[in-house]
């Protein structure tokens, strides 16, 4: 029996509506619609859009309603995605830029002809000349570069300032553990940070809804596992077993990370709902936490020069001092506890070597 053509024809048209990318479909009463036509009959296309993120939807146009149809170009809708590269955020790494650069050089391989080579080409020295910098140790902080070298000069004001904007994410996302962890980073660097006053006062809160939190847990725990051996107990011997088997496996690894977290004295240990001896020195950690807050401080702090001026200063000063002035201008640091992970960078400008 001979094949039909017309079906043959039907079917090649759609496979290539299905494969464009993405159609602009303007109708007679001036409503654009954006989609991709998925099936075209006599009397009606059917167009796939975006409803939200995620979310599809189909819509039917009957043909007599539409007054053209403009097919995006593949390296149209590419290269939209590879406007997004720009501007980098925030303290992004080497490894980050590198990944953006590959992304525009397979569509530059990808789309040779494309019109729009010049402005890919362009997003791709940009990054390239950003990755430079972060390459020799620079970053982009507030959307500024910030080079090697007036990083090292300012040090102690960028980096108190860093983990005082990531304190606050975690805090607005909700990420208490997260945010104490950095917290208690930020105690042993920034403990007379400008930033402190501030941070304080919500690391409280934090401390007190974490709390909730892990005391809620903990009230629960006995009835979280009663309800567990009621389930296990409707099974099936087969799959009770496999289940107890599972939990004991379970219970022993949360148990080996516990004692490893305490083992590394990790400030604030990972808890887990399933184990209640997690849960139970997470919360131990929390009111110890709360108790140093609320305890008088143990020194009264003099009206010393500020930690980040005081940095600053050294650093411009160390080069040109004679080697009596370098030792009094790091002794006098010293005294006024500046963290040692900054005097080792100011260490760095003693000439001759000290």
């Amino acid at each position: 029996m001979k094949i039909p053509f017309i079906p043959t024809l039907s079917f090649c048209c759609l496979a290539i509506i299905a494969s464009a990318s993405a159609d602009i479909v303007l109708l007679n009463n001036g409503q654009t619609l954006e989609g991709k036509i998925m099936f075209e009959s006599d009397t009606h296309y059917t167009l796939e859009v975006q409803v939200s993120k995620g979310i599809k939807d189909e819509k039917q146009i009957l043909k007599s309603e539409v007054k053209s149809i403009t097919k995006q170009e593949p390296d149209n809708l590419k290269f939209t995605e590879l406007k997004g590269l720009v501007p980098v955020p925030d303290l992004v790494g080497v490894i980050e830029y590198e990944m953006r650069i590959k992304k525009l050089t397979d569509f530059i391989n990808e789309f040779p002809s494309s019109k729009k080579l010049e402005e890919v080409r362009k997003i791709q020295e940009l990054l390239k000349s950003e990755l430079e910098v972060v390459r020799a140790g620079g970053f982009k902080y507030s959307g500024q570069l910030i080079k090697a070298d007036e990083y090292l000069s300012n040090a102690y004001a960028y980096d108190e300032s860093i983990i005082s904007q990531k304190i606050n994410r975690d805090i607005n996302n909700r990420n208490l553990l997260g945010a104490l962890r950095l917290f208690s980073d930020y105690e042993l660097k920034f403990s007379e940070g400008k930033s402190r006053v501030d941070i304080v006062p919500k690391i409280k809160q934090v401390l007190q809804i974490y709390k909730t939190n892990l005391s809620e847990s903990l009230s629960g725990y006995d009835d979280r596992i009663k309800a567990r051996e009621v389930g296990l107990a409707r099974m099936t011997e087969d799959d009770r077993q496999r289940t107890e088997k599972a939990l004991e496996e379970q219970a022993e690894n949360l148990k080996e990370k516990l004692n490893r977290e305490k083992t590394l004295k990790v400030t604030w240990v990972t808890p887990d709902e399933n184990y209640k001896d997690s849960m139970v020195e997470a919360l131990r950690q929390v009111e110890n936490e709360i108790k140093r807050l609320d305890a008088p401080p143990k020194f009264i702090l003099t009206a010393t020069q500020p930690k980040e001026e005081a940095y600053r200063d050294a650093w411009n000063q160390l080069p040109g001092a004679s080697v009596e002035d370098q030792k009094k201008i790091l002794d006098n640091l010293k005294r006024d506890r500046m963290p040692e992970y900054y005097l080792e960078k100011l260490r760095t400008r003693l000439s001759p070597k000290q």
